[in-house]
């Protein structure tokens, strides 16, 4: 897709940055203003914010850009005593911004038709050479699904990748764990305000994502989330990411208007098999019908970019060479000793033994008649 393009003054001699920042501020804050019209404005005007922020109503008006509604909005918002507020409450949050002219503005987020004017962010934003990953999945996820989006997580982060999710319950929160376990980065794309822990419950993930990675979105702090903000949100993932990885979804899910906006961008788009009777791996089964990888371990993913999955951590659990052996036989569809022996040619009464044993350090767990899948 082609990147938008925009030539922008980037502020004159001895411009404070801190100035320059409120310009902007209040560029990605007008009410009935989006980005693209917003992109629109700023080239009419050579890219200068400071001559649009000048510019009198007539002037905009010629332009030709704006409706009279939009316009109002435009001229009622140069109200700098409530953009300097605004920007102050910010900093006092350690919420930090970026402009889409800022040398450090993600490039890949250029990729999209309406890339965000601001961007605003806790913690870190993803470094050029940063390659991530987005893993998400349904909110009501079961058990399985959470398992494996933890699983898979911490493969990725633990070959380097990043981890890129919405923080949402169940799939998304079980993503981000993963990663942090493993002491890897991961970023989360909010439908709200970066000041906003959504849902609530996940305080302590959102910490951690702050400090091992951080909190990103295009809405302004303090906003709240609201339904029609997620599609929105989606789209960022999927720009942000090398490859779209879908857990557990239902036919029709919020999860698919990710991977729809990845197809529009090119993205590889993986999807983790299910049962056909279970709701929530109907998306997941389409997927892989209509084209998507078949993910079953971390390797399925990462040899599609080249990259040789690393083990990872086992909570610092020891494994004999035969229990290894077993140990990665076993992925995310349970198996037997008879088929596990059939994969790797060991004995069976051996198979049951390091079985048992791995049961025992918790790594594994039995589902089902004598099956067992992993536990971490």
């Amino acid at each position: 897709m082609k990147q938008c393009s925009i030539s922008v003054w980037m502020g004159g001699i001895g411009e404070a940055a801190m100035e320059k920042d409120e310009y902007w501020l209040w560029l990605g804050t007008i009410p009935g203003i989006g980005n693209v019209t917003a992109l629109k404005l700023l080239n009419a005007f050579g890219g200068d914010i400071r001559v649009l922020y000048e510019a009198d109503k007539k002037t905009i008006a010629g332009r030709r850009i704006v409706s009279e509604k939009q316009l109002q909005s435009i001229i009622y918002s140069r109200n700098r005593d409530r953009i300097c507020r605004a920007y102050a409450q910010m900093k006092e949050k350690d919420i930090q911004c970026l402009s889409i002219v800022d040398t450090h503005y993600p490039d890949m987020l250029k990729s999209l038709h309406d890339p965000p004017i601001v961007l605003y962010f806790l913690g870190s934003i993803p470094a050029p050479e940063e390659w991530m990953i987005a893993l998400i999945g349904a909110r009501q996820c079961s058990s399985y699904g959470r398992q494996v989006s933890r699983m898979l997580a911490r493969g990725i982060a633990a070959s380097g990748l990043t981890v890129v999710s919405g923080m949402a319950r169940g799939s998304d929160s079980a993503a981000h764990w993963g990663a942090l376990e493993e002491g890897g980065r991961t970023f989360a794309v909010l439908g709200c305000g970066v000041d906003v822990c959504y849902p609530r419950e996940n305080i302590d993930l959102y910490t951690e994502i702050s400090r091992n990675g951080g909190i990103l979105s295009e809405f302004p702090p303090g906003t709240k989330p609201e339904g029609y903000h997620f599609p929105r949100r989606n789209r960022l993932i999927a720009a942000l990411a090398k490859g779209i990885v879908v857990t557990e979804a239902k036919q029709k899910s919020g999860t698919l208007t990710t991977v729809e906006h990845g197809l529009d961008l090119g993205k590889d788009i993986f999807a983790v098999p299910g049962r056909i009777d279970d709701a929530l791996s109907e998306g997941c089964n389409q997927l892989i019908r209509a084209g998507a990888k078949l993910v079953m371990q971390p390797s399925d993913i990462l040899e599609e970019f080249g990259i040789l999955a690393r083990e990872y951590k086992k909570n610092n659990i020891t494994l004999d060479n035969s229990e290894k052996v077993v140990y990665a036989s076993i992925c995310l569809v349970p198996r037997s000793a008879d088929e596990i022996a059939a994969l790797t040619g060991m004995d069976v009464q051996c198979i049951i033994h390091c079985l048992v044993r791995m049961e025992l350090k918790g790594i594994i767990h039995r589902v089902g008649k004598n099956q067992y899948v992993l536990s971490i």
